[in-house]
């Protein structure tokens, strides 16, 4: 007779049941219903799938297939399944996995496979969910598991990174290395859709093997599918890759990967972005300051930066000694304040920098303006006294409030502890923790803990601005740093003359420049606010030859106002004209004729107007005045 072990549930009910019973088996006995709607189980802070066994006594959550791990297996199972059906295709599978609503399978084909290959392949796996074999979990030994799949090298590798014992899913004569939990009941994975067949490389590097990649959408019920697939499709009209190339705003070369060339619009958007939080920042009393993009490597190792970073830093030999691109803006930020002596007076200091800062990304994740290798920061750092610390955190996350107000962003915030990999003293990490809670709790503002995710030199405060489309980007961070200081040795004399360190404050509000502005493109759809759109204006005459002059000073007078126009004196229609501004996203176009030349007026057609309205040139200038001047109307 088989031994008997104890399964206690969340509510301290204890189950008896035999070694060797399946968590499907349990939940079975909890209820029939209730096993119908359970996808995994979170034994004792490890998830199984339910075709796993139980073999001694534990604690057992049941989560279900609403639940965000439940679904994220049965996305997982996805890949798996699509994984086996590329290998009856001749393919070799090299791994599968989730990224969000997204599951995937990275293979080696026989023969490349064709967008128009999709169909069949998820033909293929809707029959695999509708048969509901179940998939058999298997532990072998790594020395086992690497004798069956002695013919995959991609396994292997898996195999090898694998703690014993490896787990192997069989599904009929399929077998693939697993390292997370399959749903026992394939017809719950019936709700997908295959989106994509792409190329990529081996581990996401583009040194190794060239390899494709199939990914799909998946959910536990056909109406999120559905609403998924409306907001796919509703993200192609304004995904911010398509709108920078038709409003050429910036551009990709091979001859850089990952490192954005902005157009002449581009570069409008950022100087606009910086120079409206470089306003708010002289007003909080910022001093701008300018560091080298080139430092030594000895300076990353006295920061920190280099056991953490050097991964991703980008280095180069000058006189035989080696440099690195600044992957950060902090050091240089430290350097400077250590150029002069401080009283407890000069404090606090405010430093801020809109520094571009090179990292290596692998080059299957770059995206966009989203993930690159170069960025804009406007990074700041404050060196204040402790008794300065909370006073200045929350006039911080007031600048920061003001500028996400500009663009209309909810935000939320969370509250990032100490890592694994912590520099410094626990009791500085348990003062700085508290300083960051106070400022939170006594303003009364919401906020989550996100444990662990704090950055290695000091807890912080993220902010996550939710767009137009619901999604949610952290762009905003406050660190608090009592390791910095140390490091570079930083004083300044208290008021018993005495030599004291100063603690920093790291802060950024876009966090990359560039991300924001990916952000901004999809969010406005590309139809920036007058302040930001690179073309203001577009003035039209409606003969070029006998409103010529008339639209050249409309032109000159709104230029000496400071907006940006241009003229269209094509020979093309009118309607042409309209819509070619229209598909510019230009906020204004202005239609200049013998009506308006003789009453001083102008008619305007407003972005995404189907009418025009006659108004005095002078009156429409102050109204521009007025919209434009955001930070007028914001507190």
């Amino acid at each position: 007779m088989a031994e008997q072990v104890i399964v206690t549930l969340p509510d301290q009910r204890k189950l008896e049941v035999a070694q060797g019973t399946t968590l499907y088996q349990v939940a079975q006995q909890i209820g029939s219903s209730f096993a119908k709607k359970v996808a995994v189980a979170n034994v004792d802070g490890t998830l199984y799938g339910l075709n796993e066994y139980i073999g001694e006594d534990c604690q057992v959550e049941f989560l279900t297939y609403e639940d965000e791990k439940g679904l994220e297996a049965i996305r997982y199972t996805l890949g798996y399944l699509a994984g086996e059906v590329l290998e009856k295709h001749g393919a070799k599978v090299a791994g599968f996995g989730v990224n969000k609503e997204q599951f995937f399978v990275d293979f080696k084909p026989e023969e490349n496979l064709k967008a128009a290959d999709l169909e069949k392949v998820s033909k293929d796996i809707q029959k695999a969910v509708s048969a509901n074999h179940p998939i058999e979990i298997r532990e072998l030994s790594k020395l086992d598991a690497l004798d069956q799949f002695s013919e995959n090298a991609f396994m292997q590798h898996h195999i090898e990174q694998a703690s014993e014992p490896v787990k192997v899913a069989v599904h009929g004569d399929y077998a693939a290395v697993i390292d997370q939990p399959l749903v026992h009941n394939l017809s719950k994975v019936k709700n997908f859709s295959l989106q994509a067949v792409s190329a990529t490389n081996w581990l996401r590097d583009v040194n190794n093997e060239a390899l494709q990649r199939v990914s799909g959408f998946a959910f536990a019920d056909a109406k999120a599918l559905e609403d998924h697939q409306a907001f796919i499709d509703k993200y192609e009209q304004v995904n911010h890759r398509r709108l920078g190339k038709e409003l050429d705003i910036f551009s990709f070369s091979e001859f850089a990967p990952g490192m954005p060339f902005y157009a002449h619009n581009g570069q409008v958007i950022r100087l606009e972005l910086q120079n409206m939080l470089r306003q708010l920042q002289f007003e909080a009393d910022y001093e701008e300051v300018y560091t080298p993009f080139i430092m030594d490597e000895t300076l990353w190792k006295n920061s920190g930066h280099w056991d953490h970073y050097q991964d991703n830093m980008y280095f180069t030999e000058v006189d035989e000694q080696t440099y690195a691109l600044k992957p950060m803006n902090c050091p240089g930020h430290m350097l400077i304040y250590k150029n002069h002596l401080h009283s407890y007076r000069d404090l606090p200091i405010r430093m801020a920098e809109f520094g571009q800062v090179h990292r290596h990304e692998l080059s299957g994740s770059l995206n966009g303006l989203f993930r690159v290798r170069t960025f804009n920061q406007d990074d700041a750092h404050i060196f204040v006294r402790r008794d300065q610390i909370e006073s200045e955190i929350l006039d911080v996350l007031g600048l920061i409030h003001k500028v996400y107000s500009v663009f209309g962003f909810d935000y939320s915030i969370e509250l990032s502890t100490r890592p694994d990999d912590f520099m410094g003293e626990i009791e500085l990490w348990d003062f700085a923790e508290q300083s960051l809670e106070n400022v939170l709790n006594q303003h009364g503002f919401e906020y989550t803990v996100n444990e662990k995710d704090g950055a290695f030199y000091g807890p912080k405060i993220d902010i996550h601005i939710k767009d137009a489309l619901g999604r949610s980007h952290q762009c905003g961070t406050v660190q608090l740093d009592f390791q910095m200081p140390e490091k570079f040795d930083l004083t300044f004399v208290n008021k018993d003359g005495e030599k004291e360190r100063p603690v920093v404050i790291h802060r950024a509000i876009y966090g990359s420049s560039d991300r924001f502005i990916g952000i901004l493109l999809e969010h406005f759809g590309g139809n920036l606010p007058l302040w930001l759109a690179p073309v203001q204006l577009e003035v039209i005459p409606v003969n070029a030859d006998l409103h010529l002059d008339a639209v050249k000073d409309l032109k000159r007078q709104l230029k000496a106002e400071g907006f940006r126009v241009d003229l269209d004196l094509s020979d093309e229609k009118m309607g042409y004209k309209i819509r070619q501004a229209h598909l510019r996203k230009v906020p204004y176009t202005l239609v200049v004729g013998d009506n308006e030349v003789e009453n001083g007026t102008v008619a305007v057609r407003k972005r995404g107007a189907s009418e025009e309205t006659s108004v005095d040139v002078k009156d429409f200038i102050e109204q521009l005045k007025a919209e434009r001047d955001v930070l007028n109307s914001v507190e």
